[in-house]
């Protein structure tokens, strides 16, 4: 359960509890409003449709079930999940809730106000962007009670939906693109949010998927703490080096949701592994004898690298017809650790492929 977003729900839903009990309320979700509108509808007695999009995590969607509230699968994203909510609204007199409902900003700006109650030496905080709902309210209660403090907003790169409106000077449509920080996902900000961030904001960051990735698995390992990639974006932002002018100050990175089911996030830490240059992938041309892939296993074993995965290919070797190709997946410390195997495999297997060695030279060409 995302704390954020139960602040705000809570807000609103005790704010008019009355007509909502009446009416019902219907959310439209990417998950954390919904999760957080269906955990706190049962207790207070408020009928809550949750409206998904098609594509969300099946645990997601169950788990929003199991708290009781009724679930719609509609839209391939967000906006899709919007648009039927905003219609069935219509036609069903239901109580359309979203982030942008001045209620539950005023429940999300709770955040702001214990982070400067609880930490008044706050050089700056950092807040994740979707509808830029959660960054207005944090804004407002963190200037309000410690004008110095910075508030810096950040989203993935991949959807730039708050940098755009800032540059534009009003909210415009940004297409989605499927990325690790999903739900951030959202075409478009908040009208309310806007308004209340253009002008007050003092920085605004983009932050690369990869180091998403990394944000994820370095909140695992270290943190003992399971965040989404939307929630660990301002802690991405700081790993990128995107805000060099912190450096030494003191930096509160709001993680703003773990709503992330068990398959994504294994996934994600593959890919943050890899990132990290953790998980080394290569194919490289060893002799066809019995010791061929001994001594290639014994040289990644002397380097201290754990071998993951070895899958052999004679059939589509087009060179010796006494060379077997391996390709290999391995596991290793860090960076510099992988950086020092890949420097011997080179200089004992010339014909070594690094898989991204060849993703970076794709990047360059599609340039």
């Amino acid at each position: 359960m995302c704390s954020c977003a139960e602040r705000g729900i809570r807000n609103a839903f005790v704010a008019k509890a009355q007509e909502m009990r009446e009416r019902g309320v219907i959310v439209p979700s990417s998950g954390n409003m919904g999760l957080a509108a269906a955990y706190h509808s049962t207790p207070l007695g408020i009928p809550v449709t949750v409206v998904l999009p098609e594509r969300v995590a099946p645990a997601n969607s169950l788990r929003c079930s199991e708290l009781g509230a009724d679930v719609v699968h509609q839209g391939e994203n967000i906006e899709g999940a919007n648009y039927y909510a905003q219609k069935a609204a219509r036609d069903s007199q239901q109580i359309l809730l979203c982030s942008d409902d001045p209620m539950v900003m005023a429940g999300l700006g709770t955040i702001g106000v214990e982070i400067i109650t609880q930490l008044p030496e706050a050089d700056a905080v950092i807040v994740p962007v979707a509808t830029g709902s959660l960054l207005a309210a944090v804004l407002v209660a963190c200037k309000k009670l410690k004008c110095s403090c910075l508030v810096y907003g950040v989203e993935c790169s991949k959807v730039p939906k708050m940098m755009k409106a800032l540059q534009a000077g009003k909210p415009e449509t940004t297409p989605i693109v499927a990325n690790l920080a999903q739900n951030l996902n959202a075409a478009i900000v908040g009208t309310n949010a806007f308004a209340t961030i253009k002008g007050r904001l003092d920085r605004m960051l983009l932050v690369d998927e990869c180091y998403i990735a990394k944000a994820i698995v370095s909140m695992v390992e270290r943190e003992r703490l399971v965040a989404d990639g939307a929630g660990v974006c301002s802690l991405a932002a700081v790993m990128q080096g995107l805000v060099p002018e912190l450096r030494g100050k003191r930096v509160v990175c709001v993680i703003s949701s773990g709503n992330i089911d068990a398959g994504r996030l294994a996934r994600t830490i593959q890919r943050g592994l890899g990132a990290t240059g953790r998980l080394l992938r290569f194919g490289v041309a060893v002799p066809d004898h019995p010791s061929g892939l001994e001594q290639l296993a014994k040289t990644i074993a002397d380097e201290q690298a754990v071998m993951k995965s070895l899958v052999t290919e004679q059939m589509w070797v087009h060179s010796d017809v006494l060379v077997t190709w391996a390709n290999i997946v391995v596991e290793t410390a860090d960076e510099g650790h992988s950086a020092n195997l890949k420097d011997k495999l080179r200089e004992l297997y010339p014909s070594t492929r690094f898989a991204m060695d060849l993703d970076n030279k794709h990047k360059v060409n599609i340039r």
